[in-house]
């Protein structure tokens, strides 16, 4: 028998509470996130009120060709450290692996999280996919994660109890006597030294969401608390040697603020720490420095130790795909590029989106380069090249996300824009040094065309909540960095129309606009595709409405 029921429409006219909720939460935590850094911002700006760039300039001129020397080897024998992090995680699981291969993917992972922050994320997804070719799981992998960044924070514990005992008084910044702070020092080392004897009793694995943890053994953890310290200290030392010559400053006073930096940076979740952990070290070391010395040493800090090993990591991947496009490379090569493959889209992403944000902060501080006045074309070309470099350079911040995701068109219009960064900074006057990088993520973008072979909108998905809330930390930087660049000068409605070979004022205001409202229309575009594609995909969840249906009596 046949009975027909009545029709049924499950669908709800009003968005789901339960997605709007969760849209809130995700891009709610973002704006909090740069709620922070804009506090960090103001607090850097109060700090250098007396400042300019030119003071800043002139003392990156007193940093020696010596220290940066040192400071470069400091940094490579701490990438080398944190390769034996890993290594040291996989003897911990007994899953031992080629130390070439953990050496590559802990260096990668870490040139990613050091940049773009959420090393808990990026580094898993970057180890996830270069370890499971070679047999581990993802919760393997995710054990992997857990015991690198336990490794980090117990370095990071390990410091300062050190520094206690061997210097009480470098506590000085944060008004800590020195006999509390010895205390505190020994404290410390009394719960860390607990931790490290913990396997001789916690022997049984530890039970976490039905997945079982062992807790490391005592010599593991010793050498997780050994390896801790060293490689936070060479950090530490990294920075040091980057700051102009100075006997007010000692190498204790800066291992202690970079403590409280990192500590910083980390809570905040701001992408690389930027502005955030650059306000706790000036605020640690200006007592002892003046504010200029401080902000040039982190400009040459995080140059050597955030960006040029992301530039590394990109022309690894370039020059890989090459090799590998030319069939020059042998049996294991090949097994190595299959693995490699799947992440070569998120290295490339994050050199393209380093390259944007490195063009809207260039073009948001005077020129030193400038054509000869003598030349008719002089002006028209320094015009062309700042409004050209800021657009190219929020346009690749922007499709950064895309690029992620190995569409076609991003590829194309990534190495369009590129060249179009290198270009205007010959054209101010045969600027060599700036279009050096763009120049070089172009040489390593090229040959791995075929990772890019989705084709699809650019403007379909918007961009995960990490590249928003990077793409807002470069936006705001650069925003920031102008207006302190400029803030000699007395902003007034003449400046919109005032076109001098010296006006660079003038030309980061209608710069500004232009990068805000590319910004705000990408953001219009994103938020449009959204809207239009969410009533389809509840019809297409929704079930069909019930017609008939057939009982047998």
């Amino acid at each position: 028998m046949v009975h027909t029921a009545p029709p049924t429409d499950t669908r709800d006219d009003d968005p789901p509470t339960a997605a709007w909720t969760q849209r809130l939460l995700r891009y709610g935590t973002g704006l909090l996130i740069l709620a922070l850094l804009a506090g960090a911002l103001v607090i850097l700006n109060r700090w250098l009120d007396q400042y300019s760039v030119a003071d800043i300039r002139q003392a990156l001129g007193r940093i020696t060709g010596a220290q940066l020397l040192a400071a470069a080897g400091a940094a490579a024998v701490s990438y080398w450290l944190l390769t034996l992090y890993d290594l040291l995680a996989l003897r911990h699981l007994r899953r031992p692996l080629p130390y070439r291969w953990v050496a590559f993917t802990a260096f990668t992972s870490y040139a990613f999280s050091h940049s773009l922050g959420f090393a808990s994320i990026i580094g898993a997804t970057v180890r996830y996919r270069l370890y499971a070719p070679h047999g581990l799981s993802g919760v393997e992998v995710a054990q992997v994660t857990l015991f690198v960044v336990t490794t980090f924070m117990l370095g990071l514990a390990t410091v300062m109890p050190v520094v206690m005992l061997i210097d009480p008084t470098a506590l000085k910044a944060l008004h800590v006597p020195p006999g509390s702070a010895l205390l505190l020092g020994l404290a410390a080392l009394a719960v860390l030294g607990a931790y490290a004897v913990g396997g001789f009793w916690l022997r049984r694995p530890l039970r976490l969401f039905g997945h079982a943890i062992a807790f490391p053994r005592p010599a593991i953890a010793l050498r997780q608390l050994l390896l801790g310290l060293c490689d936070l200290s060479l950090a530490a030392l990294v920075l040091w040697l980057c700051l102009p010559p100075s006997d007010a400053v000692s190498y204790a006073d800066v291992l202690v603020a970079f403590g409280l930096a990192l500590v910083a940076g980390i809570i905040s979740h701001v992408p690389g720490g930027l502005g955030v952990f650059d306000a706790i070290v000036l605020v640690s070391l200006t007592p002892a420095m003046p504010g200029n010395d401080v902000m040039a040493g982190l400009l040459v800090f995080r140059l050597i130790y955030y960006l040029a090993p992301l530039v590394i990591a990109g022309l690894m991947f370039g020059a890989l795909e090459a090799f590998q496009a030319r069939h020059r490379i042998g049996g294991l090569s090949r097994v190595m590029s299959a693995a490699v493959s799947p992440v070569v889209p998120l290295v490339l992403a994050a050199c393209i989106f380093i390259t944007g944000a490195f063009l809207l902060f260039s073009r948001a501080t005077p020129e030193e380069t400038l054509p000869s006045p003598l030349d008719a074309t002089a002006l028209p070309l320094m015009e062309m090249s700042h409004f050209t470099g800021s657009v190219a350079g929020v346009l690749l911040i922007l499709l950064a996300h895309a690029v992620q995701r190995r569409l076609h068109a991003a590829w194309v219009l990534s190495l369009v824009l590129l060249a179009a960064g290198c270009a205007s900074a010959l054209l101010k006057g045969g600027d060599w040094q700036e279009a050096v990088v763009p120049g070089l993520i172009f040489l390593a973008l090229l040959p791995a065309r075929k990772e890019f072979h989705r084709r699809g909108n650019i403007l379909r998905n918007p961009p995960a909540p990490s590249w928003f809330i990077a793409t807002g930390v470069a936006l705001a930087s650069a925003f920031w960095l102008g207006l302190f660049s400029y803030k000699h000068v007395a902003f007034s409605d003449e400046l919109w129309w005032h076109f001098t070979l010296h006006g660079d004022a003038s030309r980061f205001l209608r710069a500004s606009v232009a990068v805000g409202v590319i910004a705000l229309g990408a953001a219009v575009a994103h938020l449009v595709s959204a809207a239009s594609r969410e009533p389809r995909n509840r019809d297409a969840a929704a079930p069909r409405p019930l017609t008939a249906a057939r009982r047998t009596d």
